[in-house]
């Protein structure tokens, strides 16, 4: 890989836009906020990469995913159903045995995506996704967040239906939190 590509994951790493690693085997799975949200899968065995950037290997996602690897930032599974699905085993995971950094992977990705999902449909389903998470590892802090993420997908979205479920959901879930 070139030297520019590899800084600019590099990049990518520092700045946090790589969500979770999942190392399986040999095989590294990954989801890395670009223009669009990319999954990453990197064999280090064969030393071969893929990305479903347009570039689709050998791309900064790849070097962010590796730059990620190197520095430990990454979940091991055992499990043959985590090449398969590794979102859903990073799912897992979180709910699991680490709703803390769930809660924090899911609060950049949604900040993200309150930036860059037009319909909607993205961020309803990670708010759906946090409010899961935030009774595991409530604080008033991440109550704060998801509440000023909230007001912006109302005021974007208000015209939804689904908007007033939603405020009903995260009212319920951060009442304890003396807001």
């Amino acid at each position: 890989m070139e030297k520019k590509i590899l800084q600019k994951g590099r990049s990518y790493y520092k700045k946090g836009k790589v969500l979770w690693v999942l190392k399986h085997k040999e095989k590294l799975f990954s989801k890395v906020l670009g223009t669009y949200p990319y999954y990453v899968e990197v064999d280090l065995a064969k030393n071969s990469n893929k990305c479903t950037c347009p570039q689709g290997k050998d791309c900064k996602h790849v070097a962010a995913t590796l730059s990620a690897f190197e520095e430990g930032f990454y979940v091991e599974s055992t499990d043959p159903l985590s090449e398969f699905s590794p979102e859903s085993f990073i799912d897992k995971y979180f709910f699991e045995e680490n709703p803390e950094l769930g809660l924090e992977t899911l609060l950049k990705e949604l900040h993200y995506q309150m930036n860059n999902d037009e319909s909607g449909s993205e961020v309803a389903k990670l708010l759906r996704k946090v409010l899961k998470l935030f009774p595991l590892s409530p604080s008033k802090e991440i109550g704060f967040q998801l509440r000023d993420i909230f007001e912006e997908f109302q005021r974007l979205f208000s015209d939804y239906n689904l908007t007033g479920d939603l405020e009903k959901e995260i009212e319920e879930a951060i009442k304890d939190c003396s807001l």
